[in-house]
C-alpha cells in the first residue's frame, strides 16, 4: 500500500513539473520571444531621408508592421489562416501550409502598411504576432532612382546610389536627435528631373536604345539639376528589374565621343592663336589618313574653324587640328581632365585617353573627330562648362548639405575646381560657333525662336573589341548650353544603339534636349523662387525644405530651444559657437524666403 502511495506521489510530481514546463514554454513563445523581436527593433535609428533642393522627398522610411507565427501556439491553422489572407494578399492555402511546415516562430510577410498591421492585432488571433519594422520607401517611385539607388529589405541595408554611398551618415544619429540619422539633401531639383526623365523616357522607347541618357549641371557651381539613366526602374519593387536598369549609365557608360570633341580641338586652336579668324580648311568631302578614308556628310568647300564647328566638318577639323603640336595638345586634354575620374562618385568609371608615348602622327586627327578617345557623360559635361565658364575645370557633385530632423544644417559641400586658362576671347568664338549650329547647323533640331541655344552634335559608330567599328551600331548625342549669350545649364543627351528611323545626334538627341529646355525655362527663369512651386506630380503634405514666413527672436536661447521653436517652420539653420544665442542672422521679424538662418551662439 505504501509502495503504491510512492508511486502515485512520484507520478503526480512528474506531472507537475511537466505541467510547469509547458506552461514555462508557452510564456516563453508568447511573451519572451515577442520581447527579443520589440527590443531588436527598438534599438534601431530610423533612416534619415534624402531630398531634392525643393525639399521633395526623394526617399523616406516609415513605420510599417511584420507578421510573426508561432505555429505551437496555432490550435486552427486552417482558421487563421482565412483570416489572415484578406489582409496580407495571400491564399489561405498558402499560409496554412507555412503553418503546418513549421515548428518554430517564422515571419509571415514582411513590411505590410501599418494600419493593416493593427487591423490584424485587432482579430486577436492566438500565436499571430506584430514586429514593428522601418521601411524604406520611395514616394516618387523610379525619379532620379539610378542615382538615389535603393536599401534593402532592411532599411539600414543599402545596396546601391546615394544610398550606399552615405549610408553611415544616413544611419547615425544627429546630435538634436538620438533616434535618427541625418537627412540628405541633394542639388538635383525634382521639377527638372521629371521634365529630363519624361522626354528622354518617351523617346528610349521609341527607338528601342540599348541606353538613353541625360544630364544637366549648373555651369558656375558644377551642381547637377538633373541626372537621368535608361533602362529606368522603380527603387519600391527594384528585384523587379535587372541590374542593367540599376546601373546609373550617367557615370559608368564609356563611349567615344564622336564630333562634341570638335569644341575642345577648336578651344585650343582659340586659345593659343594658332589660326587666324579668317583662316579657311578646304573641304572635297574626304581625307584619307593611311589606309582610312574619313568621310564628311557633304563637300563642304572652304571653311572657317567657326563654319567648321557649324557643319560639323570632319575633314576641316582634321586639317586644322595639324596646328596643333602634340604636347600642347596632350597638356589641354589633360586640363580637361580626359581618361580621369571627375570624382563625381565612387563608383564613377574612367574614359581612355592615350598616354603621350602611345600617340602616332595620327592620333590628335582621329581625336578631333572623337575617336580613339573615350569619355563617360559626366565626365564631357564637367569638360565642356569649363570652355565656356572662364576656364574654370568644376567637380560635379549633386550633394548640397546634411541636415538633423529639425532642419538644422550640419554639413555643407563645397565645389572644388582648378583653373585651366580658356581665355574670354575662345569662350566668345566658342559659343558664336555653336550658336550657328543650332541655328542652322546640324543642331538645328534644337533651336527654340525665343530662346537662344549653343549646342554640338555627336553621332558616331561604336567600336567592338576585336572588331573595329561595326556598321549599325551608332551613338547619338547632343551637348547643349543655354542661355547661349550667358550659358547657366550646360547639358547631354545620349542614345546608344538607337534602332530604326534616324541615328543623328542632330536627329535623335537635339530635338529632346529642345523638348527638356522648353519645359524647364520658367524653373529656370525663375530661379530659386520657383522652390515653393508644388506641381501635382510631387504634391506632399509637410514637406521639409519650403521655408516662408518670419524668423522668431532667438537671442537668449540654447541650441535645443531653438531648433523646438524654428522645427514646425522647417527653416534652414546654421549654428556658429555654442552656449546661447547672442546674434541672428537675419534679424527677427525678418523674412526668411528662401534663404538660411544664421544663430551664433557663446
Amino acid at each position: 500500500m505504501k509502495s503504491h502511495k510512492t508511486r502515485l506521489t512520484i507520478l503526480f510530481s512528474f506531472l507537475c513539473i511537466l505541467f510547469c514546463i509547458l506552461i514555462g514554454r508557452v510564456v516563453f513563445l508568447t511573451f519572451w520571444n515577442e520581447r527579443e523581436v520589440v527590443l531588436k527593433t527598438g534599438d534601431r535609428i530610423m533612416r534619415g531621408a534624402i531630398y531634392d533642393r525643393r525639399g521633395i522627398e526623394l526617399a523616406m522610411t516609415v513605420d510599417s508592421a511584420t507578421i510573426g507565427i508561432y505555429p505551437a501556439n496555432i490550435y486552427d491553422p486552417n482558421f487563421t489562416a482565412v483570416q489572415l489572407a484578406p489582409y496580407l494578399d495571400m491564399s489561405p492555402e498558402k499560409i496554412e501550409a507555412m503553418i503546418r511546415e513549421k515548428s518554430r516562430y517564422f515571419l509571415l510577410k514582411r513590411e505590410i502598411d501599418e494600419s493593416l498591421g493593427n487591423k490584424i492585432m485587432e482579430l486577436s488571433l492566438p500565436g499571430v504576432r506584430r514586429e514593428k519594422e522601418y521601411k524604406r520607401v520611395y514616394p516618387h517611385g523610379n525619379l532620379a532612382s539610378s542615382l538615389v539607388g535603393f536599401t534593402g529589405m532592411d532599411d539600414d541595408r543599402a545596396l546601391s546610389g546615394l544610398e550606399v554611398q552615405y549610408n553611415q551618415e544616413l544611419m547615425t544619429p544627429t546630435e538634436s536627435d538620438s533616434s535618427r540619422g541625418s537627412n540628405l539633401h541633394l542639388t538635383i531639383d525634382g521639377l527638372i528631373q521629371y521634365k529630363l526623365e519624361k522626354a528622354l523616357g518617351k523617346r528610349f522607347e521609341e527607338t528601342g536604345s540599348k541606353k538613353a541618357i541625360g544630364i544637366l549641371m549648373d555651369i558656375n557651381t558644377g551642381k547637377i539639376l538633373a541626372s537621368a539613366s535608361f533602362p529606368a526602374f522603380d527603387p519600391n519593387q527594384y528585384n523587379e528589374s535587372g541590374e542593367d536598369s540599376h546601373t546609373n549609365w550617367a557615370i559608368r557608360h564609356v563611349y567615344e565621343p564622336g564630333s562634341t570633341m570638335k569644341i575642345f580641338l577648336a578651344s585650343v586652336l582659340f586659345n593659343e592663336n594658332l589660326i587666324r579668324p579668317d583662316e579657311k580648311f578646304h573641304c572635297p568631302g574626304y581625307v584619307e589618313l593611311g589606309k582610312t578614308k574619313i568621310k564628311c556628310t557633304n563637300a563642304h568647300g572652304h571653311l572657317n574653324l567657326e563654319e567648321i564647328l557649324q557643319y560639323s566638318c570632319n575633314v576641316g577639323i582634321i586639317k586644322a587640328s595639324q596646328r596643333i603640336p602634340e604636347a600642347l595638345l596632350y597638356d589641354y586634354m589633360k586640363k580637361f581632365q580626359f581618361g580621369e575620374k571627375t570624382g563625381f562618385l565612387p563608383n564613377e568609371s574612367v574614359g581612355y585617353f592615350p598616354p603621350l608615348k602611345k600617340w602616332t602622327p595620327a592620333t590628335s586627327m582621329f581625336m578631333a573627330i572623337g575617336q580613339g578617345i573615350s569619355v563617360t557623360p559626366i565626365q564631357l559635361v564637367a569638360s565642356a562648362a569649363s570652355v565656356v565658364n572662364g576656364g574654370r575645370m568644376l567637380t560635379p557633385r549633386v550633394v548640397s548639405h546634411f541636415s538633423d530632423s529639425y532642419g538644422a544644417i550640419l554639413h555643407e559641400f563645397k565645389t572644388q575646381e582648378s583653373p585651366i586658362g580658356i581665355r574670354e576671347y575662345t569662350t566668345e568664338k566658342i559659343l558664336r560657333a555653336m550658336t550657328r549650329v543650332v541655328q542652322s547647323g546640324t543642331g538645328k533640331n534644337a533651336y527654340i525662336q525665343e530662346y537662344s541655344i549653343a549646342g554640338k552634335t555627336g553621332t558616331g559608330q561604336k567600336a567592338i573589341s576585336g572588331k573595329g567599328y561595326v556598321e549599325g551600331l551608332w551613338s547619338a548625342s547632343f551637348l547643349g548650353f543655354f542661355p547661349a549669350e550667358r550659358p547657366k545649364i550646360v547639358g547631354l543627351i545620349l542614345f546608344d544603339e538607337p534602332k530604326g528611323g534616324t541615328h543623328s545626334g542632330g536627329g535623335l538627341a537635339a530635338p529632346v534636349f529642345k523638348e527638356v529646355v522648353e519645359n524647364i525655362i520658367p524653373i529656370i527663369e525663375q530661379g530659386e523662387r520657383t522652390l515653393n512651386v508644388s506641381l501635382k506630380h510631387f504634391q506632399r503634405k509637410n514637406l521639409k525644405g519650403t521655408n516662408v514666413g518670419e524668423i522668431p527672436n532667438l537671442i537668449g536661447k540654447s541650441k535645443r530651444e531653438a531648433l523646438e521653436i524654428l522645427r514646425p517652420s522647417g527653416i534652414p539653420v546654421k549654428f556658429h559657437g555654442s552656449g546661447f544665442c547672442y546674434e541672428q542672422e537675419p534679424d527677427p521679424g525678418k523674412k526668411i524666403g528662401d534663404g538660411r538662418l544664421n544663430l551664433y551662439f557663446k
